[in-house]
């Protein structure tokens, strides 16, 4: 089954929700204008990133988060929406991802691995994100860091995942001295999930600077080989590409090696602690 998906790289204004809001609408229908069922958004793209506490977050979504208003956009224009966004219950803060389709938020996540001073903000989750049954295929959600860990997306592909919805922001700064070529080491392991696991993964990095913290536009569809399918480029706007579910759900590599059938279970410790 083919169809058109799309990642947006949008740029978060920190703290201003409904600002965000109606930046998710101008690109979510630019989306479905581009002919895409499903778009995603980056990590937190409803509040921006670099808060200064939990205090400042709350104070931000004292007004409303914003799902309410992403679920109608769903109905509204007829797309699936993935996006990154706060949550502040009781005093807790989490980053999260939902996915929204006809109105529902169907997809909730929690994200499990934070990222350095997202630990000072942020609980992680507990649980690993469900696959979701939508209009384009299998979707399961990962936002940013959980892409850099196998057994994650091992998870997804387990569970039956055609694509990993990626809400994401890479801050620049990070690659190692010997880094070259067109790839930022993050995406280069998102990559390799990609291909052990014979799966799309859609990312969608944010852009624009906010508080001194620069981000690495690397927005992107990989493909189930392991290959970026859309070209990069700087600043705001959409990477578009046609999904095929088929080559998904088709785990084999040689005639006699299949990705998933192969793994020795039997063999494997997945955590020695």
């Amino acid at each position: 089954m083919n169809n058109r998906i799309a990642v947006a790289q949008a740029h978060p204004q920190i703290g201003d929700v409904p600002v965000n809001v109606a930046a998710i609408r101008r690109m979510s229908l630019e989306a479905h204008d581009a002919g895409a069922r499903m778009v995603v958004f980056p990590e937190l793209a409803t509040t921006g990133y670099v808060f200064n506490g939990r205090d400042e977050l709350a104070e931000a979504l004292s007004d409303g988060d914003g799902v309410s208003e992403i679920a109608d956009l769903s109905a509204e224009i007829g797309i699936i929406i993935v996006t990154g966004y706060a949550q502040v219950r009781d005093g807790i803060a989490f980053n999260k991802a939902g996915l929204f389709e006809n109105g529902e938020l169907r997809g909730d996540y929690i994200k499990t691995h934070l990222w350095d001073t997202e630990k000072e903000l942020f609980i992680a989750g507990a649980t690993l994100p469900p696959v979701v049954d939508t209009a384009v295929g299998r979707v399961a959600l990962a936002v940013c860091y959980d892409l850099e860990f196998p057994e994650f997306m091992r998870h997804c592909a387990v569970n039956g995942a055609d694509i990993v919805a990626a809400p994401t922001n890479w801050p620049a700064g990070f690659d190692a001295p010997t880094h070259h070529g067109p790839f930022n080491s993050e995406l280069l392991r998102a990559m390799a999930g990609a291909s052990t696991n014979r799966m799309y993964v859609a990312i969608a990095c944010r852009t624009g600077m906010e508080r001194g913290v620069d981000w690495v536009d690397n927005s992107c569809i990989v493909d189930p080989d392991g290959y970026p399918v859309t070209a990069f480029f700087d600043g705001e706007g959409l990477a578009v590409a046609d999904v095929d579910t088929s080559v998904s759900r088709n785990k084999s590599i040689s005639p006699r090696n299949n990705v998933l059938d192969d793994r020795r279970g039997d063999l494997y410790v997945t955590d020695q602690r």
